[in-house]
């Protein structure tokens, strides 16, 4: 990880780009609810404000890793005693009322402080860390410096504890906030460890000024974090230049530099939260087997290694999110990849690169995906080719630079998967997965939501969707059963769908995936399928919801697949397999109004089989064409004798679904049916199963009005 890196931060670097937006005991707070008290000149407290987790990435801290944390502080001890813990009634508590919970914490002796609390104090190393802050009259860090010089050390933790719990006690009476009142509870009591009947607690505090009027901005501010980061890193490195005690060589340029003297920064980058650049702790045996621990096992330049820590935090702010960088599916777990994407000539290109390069069908607004979802893909397209273009025209070579980061546990993280091609294959590469990407007849997936019916149309996948799509199995029932790991790798998804050279798209590669689509679709393709002749559309149900989407990208993808194999729609949909699909479509459509007539007296909302004939033996079909029409033959003759000989007026169905048979038969017998299908074959039957049936005839006595129509449906 420490090379791609390296490499980014001296392309920020040459673009002068590379800001010193960050220091390594600096980095933003996790995901979690947090209580805010300010502090007055004197030390005491005089306001409390809750913050809820999705508001926590905007408050900073300064620490050693988990450790020593400023102005951040986990209160893993109850302030109160223990006896007040257990006299407290958690039952009543949970059903309480606003009111009834002040009267219950009012009930809590505020003067029984438990002597094991002494979470809330500045530590040593915090204090010789900030030491620069109280030096300097800088507006922006008045109030920080403020807070250092008022905050209770360890001597004077006991003190301050007495103060807060009595500001705590006069919060209580006038508090009209229910989730602040829980974690002021939390705070005071904590719960209870079952193993040893201790009391714990695991409770963020932040602590501020309140005088507001008499600084230029608060300690939780953005300008008192790059303030306070300017000035530790102008610290250290006067500090560096000071010192010839720690030397090294460059493991990445051969220079001797100033080596790093205490850690790697330890960036909080999103999705992966805290990650250590390069960790190798002292204090766990086996891994001084070596002899070398700690940053001495693998030495870097101070330099260096900050700027691979400010050109991280480039690529990943929020504003950059889906250009340099977004979530992306982990092929071999649950936990979510940082995929990192940036033009060498030019990081801060606004191309949304990240988006096409990692999951281009990841649409917020569902309705737009309904209605256009090639289209917005194609829309997309044009924005990354339309920013690429100046860049294209000042250098045909540009590059551009992909990046997967993974978590491999708490801290630890890789690169899962890194390439580098040019940007010019990129628009090339685009093109051609769009193109791709309409090769195919119209398929809609009607669902129910609600009282209306909305239309999933094929949806065009990226490299996440893939991946996801064939970490699925699917049951007879079409139920989707997520695997931990995909059959395929990020190597072969970007093999097919951002190829550096041709031959990496190999027909080997192709054959591959269509292998596993298919096998991996056949059941989700007959159960959409089967629901939509059954019922017309699939039920009101999130599940439905969810495999409509996913028949929508499977059929996008035979679509790209059939592409790459030279199958073109203007063909295929002519040619025998995807006609064998139709076959079945019509038999199911036989088998049900036949059903509905004969069996159900015309009665359209008494049940039907649990499954028709042509579900039935799709699986049979798509492998083995001729075992499986010999066997829906036999199947099929009652219903066809009714189709011919039926002359009442609610048969106009039936003569419609055989002058379609017909059709349909004609371009199957144009050419001899193989005894197998293979895997291309075997993705065209599965589309005409779930393709429209065309119906073109002028002259047909069934045809209505409208072209297209079905009579009496």
């Amino acid at each position: 990880m420490l090379n791609e890196l390296y490499e980014l931060s001296r392309s920020l670097e040459h673009n002068s780009l590379l800001v010193s937006t960050t220091h390594p005991n600096i980095s933003n707070m996790g995901k979690k609810d947090c209580l805010l008290f300010e502090l007055d000149v004197n030390g005491n407290p005089r306001w409390l404000r809750f913050f809820p987790k999705k508001e926590m990435p905007v408050l900073w801290k300064h620490s050693k890793g988990n450790h020593n944390s400023f102005p951040a502080i986990c209160v893993r001890r109850p302030l109160l005693c223990i006896e007040e813990s257990r006299k407290f009634n958690e039952s009543v508590w949970k059903k309480a009322t606003l009111a009834e919970k002040v009267e219950l914490l009012s009930r809590l002796d505020f003067s029984a402080v438990n002597p094991e609390c002494d979470d809330i104090k500045i530590s040593e190393w915090s204090i010789k860390e900030l030491m620069p802050v109280l030096h300097p009259e800088q507006t922006e860090l008045a109030a920080l410096k403020n807070l250092l010089s008022v905050f209770p050390t360890e001597e004077q933790s006991v003190s301050f504890l007495e103060k807060l719990l009595e500001f705590i006690n006069s919060w209580i009476k006038k508090c009209n906030q229910e989730n602040l009142l829980d974690h002021i509870k939390e705070l005071l009591i904590g719960h209870s460890k079952s193993s040893d009947g201790k009391y714990i607690t695991e409770c963020m505090t932040y602590f501020d000024m309140y005088d507001t009027e008499n600084f230029h901005n608060l300690v939780f501010s953005n300008e008192t974090r790059a303030a306070l980061v300017k000035l530790l890193n102008h610290t250290d490195a006067a500090k560096n230049s000071d010192s010839s005690k720690k030397k090294t060589l460059s493991p990445f340029t051969g220079e001797e530099i100033a080596g790093i003297l205490s850690k790697y920064p330890n960036p909080n980058i999103p999705l992966l939260g805290l990650t250590y650049l390069y960790s190798k702790k002292a204090d766990i045996p086996c891994l001084s087997r070596y002899t070398m621990t700690g940053i001495d096992a693998f030495q870097a330049g101070k330099e260096e290694t900050d700027r691979m820590n400010d050109a991280l935090a480039f690529l990943t702010q929020e504003s950059r999110k889906n250009k340099t960088w977004r979530a992306m599916s982990n092929s071999n777990h649950d936990k979510p990849d940082l995929l990192l994407a940036y033009l060498t000539e030019d990081p801060k290109n606004d191309a949304l690169l990240a988006k096409v390069l990692g999951n281009p069908s990841d649409y917020d607004d569902l309705d737009e995906y309904r209605e256009e979802a090639i289209p917005v893909y194609e829309a997309l397209c044009k924005q990354v080719l339309g920013k690429l273009e100046d860049v294209l025209q000042k250098n045909p070579n540009s590059k551009v630079n992909l990046i997967l980061l993974e978590t491999l546990d708490t801290g630890r993280k890789q690169v899962e998967y890194e390439t580098v091609f040019a940007a010019e294959r990129l628009c090339e590469n685009m093109k051609t997965w769009n193109k791709a990407s309409q090769n195919g007849p119209q398929i809609e997936i009607k669902v129910w939501d609600k009282k209306e019916i909305v239309s999933y149309k094929p949806l065009c996948p990226g490299p996440d969707g893939i991946c996801r799509l064939l970490k699925m199995n699917f049951s007879r029932s079409g139920t989707g059963i997520p695997m931990k790991q995909s059959e395929v790798s990020f190597h072969e998804i970007y093999n097919l769908y951002m190829p550096g050279v041709k031959k990496d798209r190999s027909k080997e590669l192709i054959d591959r995936f269509l292998r596993l689509a298919v096998w991996k679709s056949l059941y989700l393709f007959a159960n959409v399928g089967g629901e939509q002749i059954e019922k017309f559309a699939l039920p009101s149900t999130g599940r439905a919801h969810t495999q409509a989407k996913q028949a929508a990208m499977f059929i996008s993808l035979f679509f790209i697949l059939l592409y790459f194999e030279g199958i073109r729609k203007e063909n295929y949909m002519f040619d025998v397999p995807f006609n064998v699909g139709q076959f079945l479509k019509l038999a199911d459509m036989l088998h049900k109004e036949y059903t509905i007539q004969v069996r159900n007296n015309g009665n359209k909302q008494a049940s039907l089989p649990p499954q028709l004939m042509g579900n039935e033996m799709l699986p049979v079909v798509a492998e083995r064409p001729i075992e499986g029409l010999n066997r829906l033959r036999e199947r099929m003759r009652i219903y066809l004798a009714w189709a011919y000989t039926s002359v009442s007026e609610n048969s106009r169905f039936a003569k419609w679904i055989l002058a379609r048979f017909e059709e349909v038969s004609l371009k199957i017998a144009a050419k001899d049916l193989p005894e197998y299908f293979n895997e291309a074959q075997q993705a065209q039957v599965l589309l005409g199963y779930l393709a429209e049936i065309p119906y073109e005839k002028k002259n047909d006595p069934c045809q209505n009005n409208k072209k297209g129509d079905k009579p009496n449906e």
